[in-house]
């Protein structure tokens, strides 16, 4: 398997706004990180794609620096900002260093799992916390593995994006290793488009131990962006910590 983070990026990032539209979800996002941020405070998001949620933020007030392992996407951001609040940079989640600390360090949709060692997700929480303003948090919203975890063999889906675009992702789980290839194949217009995604794969409970290692600590988790309550049937979840002490 290759394991470059910035394999995603650069594969999907032409697709990426079509893939993941905008949607009601992305309201909830902002609305859940603005509110734990001060006035007019500032979050530092590792994996800012093409801007889904920093441009949001940016709109309502919030100073947004973003970091991606792909350069294509951040050339697709630079496309989007005119003049908001928002500053971004290649390089690696876990050994980037940013100027100032944040209110807030955000990895959304399930960007923690791109790194592909415990190890070099260790060192992407504490790398987080460095960037940490006082009372500050970090926020990770990622898929529950258990559904992906008990696959014995390819699962594939179809998914219709619009009237000219259809979506097939296959599903591949090395359960010893807690790793997913996602293949995933983008038929539009007579065109195809295939896009490979790697990552690995962790449980809320070794995510809190990884956290502790790397001096954090839970203090908040939902099962989506609304806060609903997290259980044993959820299959997703917004995890929020602090630094230790």
């Amino acid at each position: 398997m290759e394991l470059d983070p910035a394999l995603y990026g650069e594969g999907i990032a032409d697709i990426y706004d079509l893939v993941y539209p905008a949607t009601p979800e992305v309201d909830h996002a902002v609305d859940f990180v603005q509110k734990r941020c001060r006035d007019n405070g500032t979050v530092l998001e590792f994996g800012i794609g093409t801007g889904r949620i920093a441009l949001p933020l940016a709109e309502r007030g919030v100073t947004v620096h973003g970091v991606d392992a792909s350069q294509r996407m951040l050339d697709r951001l630079a496309e989007k900002i005119t003049d908001q609040p928002v500053t971004a940079s290649l390089g690696d989640f876990a050994t980037v260093r940013c100027d100032g600390r944040f209110d807030v360090v955000l990895l959304a949709i399930n960007t923690f799992f791109m790194l592909p060692t415990q190890e070099l997700q260790i060192a992407c929480l504490e790398n987080a916390r460095r960037h940490l303003a006082e009372d500050g948090k970090v926020i990770i919203d990622v898929y529950e593995p258990t559904r992906f975890h008990s696959l014995d063999r390819t699962d594939t889906t179809i998914q219709h994006l619009d009237r000219e675009s259809i979506l097939l992702c296959s599903l591949q789980v090395d359960r010893v290793n807690q790793m997913a290839a996602i293949g995933q194949i983008l038929m539009r217009s007579g065109e195809m488009h295939k896009t490979p995604e790697i990552s690995r794969y962790a449980w809320p409970a070794e995510m809190d131990l990884m956290a502790r290692i790397a001096g954090l600590r839970l203090t908040e988790r939902w099962e989506d962006w609304q806060e609903h309550r997290f259980d044993h049937r959820s299959t997703r979840h917004v995890s929020v910590y602090e630094a230790q002490g």
